[in-house]
């Protein structure tokens, strides 16, 4: 029997109190109580900090009938506290909090009583870094608060170079109490034998049982409903599954999912249970040595998969906001943009369950890392203690979802100490100690199926190159960071990318969301901007890399559009080198998919869920056909198939040369058979004749296409110079737009070359079904926005805005 205690909470500040329920933190609740401005507006986050010394007690009556009481067993339950915390039920002391991201547990049998009064005094974790900084320094990243890795919260809640100083404090996670008679299921492990058209599923269950006559059973039911219910020997059963539907990762096959419930009986009434969705696969990580060095690729059920996503961080600083339904919107976007896998970020916290059944239902891998990022920690006993707690809790919670596909300890740290300069000798040896030996000997207990990877990039551990291009995965950065040229992605064959990125300046309607136009904020030189672009010298490198791309913009709005131009061609120019490259590489994951507050960043989707043009792009990199262009030799440029599905195309081919009316010069075609899960040269076209001079490359370029009968699966566009060289001619964009039954369609002509047009409401939200694309003059283009209340095609007429190179 449960209760859940979520809702009814005071929170007391001081002399004042404020109503809250959980989920619910300090800022939350005086936000909500007209207490406290938006900090993410303008300056406000300044003003923040003072806030962020205090300390809060969170206060919750309830009452408990005779039967709930006199249960063997009561355990009251928090799944998560931020982070500083003394608990109380009935003026009985139960314990102290140190880690956000584990569960507490306290046994309160005897201390429950009819009616109740539980108290939850959360401290500062600002004075607590402070102090302990003072004591004992730590390295962490320049852009936080000093002392941060001695708290295990999350650290991106202190600062980043992409977040604010923000670390607020409260009940985060569900509260319940519970009560048990004759036993209870503490966890269920899942483990899995695979052979041909068979598999065997092996179920292990933590049972504490005190009384006699209890026994444990397990219904197994299939995707098709065929139900199988076995009795389990000492908490153990293995169920043989013949002719298995198997889980896939996305685009290679169905994500099937068998459901398994664990019962505790006793005559006929059910003590405890837990249900677990199942997915039948096999998934690990290949490093087989090849002619490059090592690979590094997932492989799912015997068949390598070339890993397509990016990096997830938290949703928002203010952890309240983020609901299921908000995350369940944007990794919908992941799919919109045909991911397979998503990474998530070390300097964080550990997603909800919801956030892996969506991707056990959608054939998402996982990348997941500890919350460990950036940072050196000193091993104490006390600290090493909640990092086991906090590992043990979240393994279990995990392991058995079948999106999970690899367990990483921590983001940068084995890089940061052989290559940022880091001197701390005990440091150092703490960092081998937690990375390679507790953690890695906590998952051979817990979850030894999964693969571990010790950080993020590695090469294996050991301080042995950790940025190598020949083994693990890579970082790389100096595109962006090292002001090096766009072109310098194709420098490199990565084994695979796990970060990179670009930044760009967010939607004119989020910029307006944190800026007064009326006090000038509309400028990447206004105080306001300044805070809302925490990377250093970011804006100098984000003018930098326009000036010599794209040039110089007419107006803020402009410069919107033309740093999201150059953010979506540096990233698609890496990913389509990558995918050229499959085999050798195997994974992209650029940084960063998602905000966690309104700001100038390297996101491909805003805080408010709003598209950059990096996302349309993405839809187009990461499609399961792409065709992609080499043009690193101008006058013979290779156009390049990749097929990333699992059956063989047999395709056309199509090149145009043309000029900057879009008129075209010539055509070349090739007929090509696109092995499944392969790359292949599909044509080189000869451009001598046509590009002679360099006033040619400013007024000539190449279209290409890939066609399956005749229907356009994928297609592309290539400049021979930057776009600010580019002799554009006025594109004279022509749009209608018209109501269909399920949706709005508008349909654009040119009367020339209009590259990456962006199509945008001016005050209304929409999702197009594709933008930022190329229109060659007057070959129509037809984009479609599903309807929604408010919305009609006079509204998109009147609103709609276009822009274009």
């Amino acid at each position: 029997m449960t209760i859940d205690l979520n809702s009814n909470w005071i929170m007391i500040d001081g002399e004042n109190s404020y109503p809250c329920s959980v989920p619910c933190s300090a800022f939350k609740t005086l936000m909500d109580n007209g207490v406290m401005e938006d900090p993410y507006y303008r300056t406000n986050e300044t003003a923040a900090a003072e806030i962020a010394e205090r300390e809060f007690v969170f206060r919750k009556e309830f009452d408990l009938d005779d039967a709930f009481l006199r249960q063997d067993r009561l355990y009251l339950t928090f799944g998560g506290i931020d982070t500083l915390a003394d608990v109380y039920l009935n003026d009985t002391y139960l314990g102290s909090c140190d880690n956000m991201h584990r569960t507490y547990e306290y046994d309160v049998r005897g201390i429950a009583d009819f009616h109740n009064v539980l108290i939850v005094w959360i401290h500062s974790p600002v004075r607590y870094i402070i102090e302990k900084q003072s004591e004992r320094p730590l390295i962490g990243v320049k852009e936080a608060m000093e002392g941060y890795p001695h708290l295990r919260k999350a650290h991106y809640m202190f600062g980043w170079d992409w977040g604010p100083k923000l670390p607020d404090m409260g009940i985060w996670r569900s509260v319940k109490i519970s009560g048990y008679n004759g036993g209870r299921i503490r966890s269920v492990r899942y483990t899995q034998e695979h052979t041909k058209d068979k598999v065997l599923v092996k179920v292990n269950a933590d049972l504490d049982v005190w009384s006699g006559g209890v026994r444990a059973e397990v219904v197994f039911v299939s995707p098709g409903d065929v139900r199988l219910t076995s009795e389990m020997i000492n908490g153990r059963l293995i169920i043989e599954i013949s002719d298995p539907q198997l889980w896939w990762v996305r685009g290679l096959g169905e994500q099937p999912l068998y459901i398994s419930e664990v019962r505790l009986i006793s005559g006929k009434k059910v003590l405890d249970s837990r249900t677990d969705r199942i997915g039948l696969r096999t998934l690990t990580v290949s490093q087989d040595k090849d002619k490059w060095g090592s690979e590094f690729c997932f492989v799912n059920n015997g068949v390598k998969v070339f890993a397509m996503g990016a990096n997830y961080i938290p949703e928002d600083h203010i952890l309240p906001n983020c609901t299921k339904e908000r995350t369940d919107k944007l990794l919908k976007e992941c799919l919109d943009a045909n991911f397979n896998f998503i990474r998530v970020w070390g300097g964080g916290y550990y997603p909800d369950d919801s956030f892996y059944d969506f991707c056990d239902e959608h054939g998402l891998i996982v990348w997941q890392d500890f919350m460990f990022a950036c940072s050196a920690y000193l091993l104490t006993l006390d600290f090493e203690a909640t990092v086991k707690a906090e590992v043990t809790d979240n393994v279990i919670r995990l392991r058995n979802h079948p999106s999970l596909g690899l367990w990483c300890g921590n983001n940068e740290i084995e890089s940061a100490w052989e290559y940022w300069g880091w001197n701390d000798p005990e440091g150092r040896e703490h960092y081998s100690q937690l990375f390679e030996e507790i953690i890695p000997g906590l998952l051979l207990q817990l979850d030894p199926e999964t693969f571990y990877w010790p950080s993020s990039p590695s090469s294996g551990g050991g301080f042995h190159e950790p940025s190598s291009n020949k083994a693990g995965d890579m970082h790389y950065w100096a595109v962006w960071h090292d002001f090096k040229p766009i072109e310098d992605f194709r420098r490199l064959y990565y084994r695979f990318c796990s970060e990179y990125g670009f930044e760009s300046i967010p939607d004119i309607k989020t910029c307006l969301a944190f800026c007064d136009p009326d006090k000038l904020d509309l400028s990447l030189n206004s105080p306001v901007m300044k805070l809302h672009q925490k990377c250093d010298r970011g804006m100098e490198k984000l003018k930098y890399y326009m000036d010599q791309y794209v040039g110089v913009p007419r107006d803020f709005e402009h410069e919107i559009y033309l740093s999201q131009l150059v953010q979506a061609d540096c990233i698609r120019s890496n990913v389509e080198h990558m995918r050229r490259a499959r085999g050798r590489c195997m994974g992209s994951a650029y940084w960063q998919f998602n905000d966690s507050n309104p700001v100038i960043s390297w996101s491909s989707v805003d805080y408010f869920g709003r598209r950059k043009a990096l996302h349309y792009y993405a839809k187009r990199f990461y499609a399961p056909l792409l065709l992609s262009c080499d043009d690193r030799d101008p006058l013979h440029p290779t156009l390049y198939v990749t097929n990333d599905t699992p059956v063989e195309e047999a395709l056309t081919v199509t090149c145009r040369v043309r000029n900057n009316f879009a008129e075209v010069l010539e055509e070349f075609t090739a007929d090509i058979i696109s092995d499944p899960l392969g790359t292949v040269k599909a044509l080189r076209p000869d451009l001598s004749k046509h590009l002679r001079t360099e006033e040619d490359k400013r007024n000539k370029y190449i279209e290409y296409r890939l066609e399956n009968y005749r229907r356009e699966l994928a297609g592309g566009t290539t400049l021979f110079v930057h776009p600010k060289d580019f002799l554009f001619m006025k594109p004279g964009i022509y749009a209608e737009v018209f109501e269909l039954q399920d949706v709005f369609a508008v349909t654009l002509i040119a009367e020339s070359f209009a590259k990456s047009v962006c199509l945008s409401l001016s005050e209304t939200d929409c999702k197009f079904s594709d933008n930022w694309f190329d229109i060659h003059g007057d070959e129509e283009v037809t984009v479609k926005i599903p309807k929604q209340p408010g919305l009609t095609a006079g509204l998109i007429r009147e609103q709609l805005k276009i822009m274009s190179c």
